[in-house]
């Protein structure tokens, strides 16, 4: 890895710590409390805002908006309408989480009104960004290829390849920037891909880590108050998101004796992230290909 990127990377992480984002979230009941601890851990603050009432007021004041189907009810689904609409008029960057999105028709229609209200308030406000971070099941829904996933832990297993291609076709399609975890996570913006290849299987038996790369993304994307001191784009911010997330998993598992204390862990070491040099030292997994050198690595 390029050590003038890493020294570039260090320094945005070191800013999101000076200046510790607003994070507003409507997410889910069953991980809110991780997903608070998580972005204070990791260098942010969080701020849980649901009622109707009060979420334009919230998200005109955060640097960046969560919106996570987890636990959807009717009230939180015209919540988050607002929400993103407000976010788009501010300029607030907005990370989408679908979770289970194929499992009802309830949620299929909020996913599909919600990204219709970014299609039509993207002619008003053309550099708000958008982004959807899910599994590999989640986007292949997206992608209109049916459901097949297993609730909020699908993951279809699907060639390298496959998963390339996919990411970029659900970008393309919804105009958005994708983020898809699982074993390998794959970031595209329909132009370029990133895939990274961190982490540890114990991610997956500790609930809310996977609400907690969509909030880890917002936090990498918010709004800044000096965006002179880098020059990372959605896109690569989006990348060293979920790269931080499972580096410090990685650095979790090693002291931990099971799930319960690599919660623990993985809190205490995304606190550390700024200042674990073992993190950038060691080897890196970053793997940036365009559609064209897609196309010819099948060929």
């Amino acid at each position: 890895m390029n050590n003038t990127r890493i020294q570039e990377w260090k320094a945005f992480v070191e800013q999101i710590r000076k200046e510790r984002p607003l994070v507003h979230h409507i997410t889910n009941n069953v991980t809110m409390n991780f997903l608070a601890n998580g972005v204070l851990a990791a260098g942010g603050s969080p701020i849980m805002v649901h009622d109707a009432r009060e979420v334009e007021d919230a998200v005109a004041v955060s640097d960046a908006l969560v919106l996570n189907i987890g636990t959807l009810e009717e009230a939180a689904a015209e919540s988050m309408k607002l929400a993103l609409r407000k976010a788009m008029h501010c300029g607030v960057p907005v990370v989408l989480d679908p979770v289970g999105v194929g499992l009802s028709s309830f949620r299929q229609e909020t996913i599909k009104e919600l990204l219709s209200e970014y299609s039509q308030s993207k002619e008003v406000s053309p550099q708000t960004i958008l982004t959807i971070c899910g599994n590999a099941a989640e986007m292949k829904f997206l992608a209109g290829l049916g459901w097949d996933g297993r609730g909020a832990d699908g993951d279809l297993g699907n060639s390298e390849g496959d998963l390339h291609q996919l990411a970029i076709a659900v970008a393309k399609q919804t105009g958005c920037i994708i983020a898809m975890t699982g074993e390998k996570d794959v970031v595209s913006d329909g132009e370029r891909v990133i895939e990274l290849s961190h982490g540890h299987s114990m991610l997956s038996l500790v609930t809310g880590t996977g609400c907690f790369a969509t909030s880890m993304i917002a936090l990498y994307q918010a709004n800044q108050k000096d965006e002179a001191v880098h020059k990372l784009s959605f896109l690569e911010r989006t990348a060293l998101a979920l790269l931080m997330l499972t580096k410090a998993a990685e650095e979790a598992v090693k002291t931990s004796r099971g799930p319960g204390s690599f919660q623990t862990k993985l809190l205490d070491e995304l606190f550390l992230l700024e200042t674990t040099e073992s993190i950038w030292q060691d080897k890196i997994n970053w793997l940036e290909r365009s559609p064209a050198v897609e196309r010819g690595a099948h060929k």
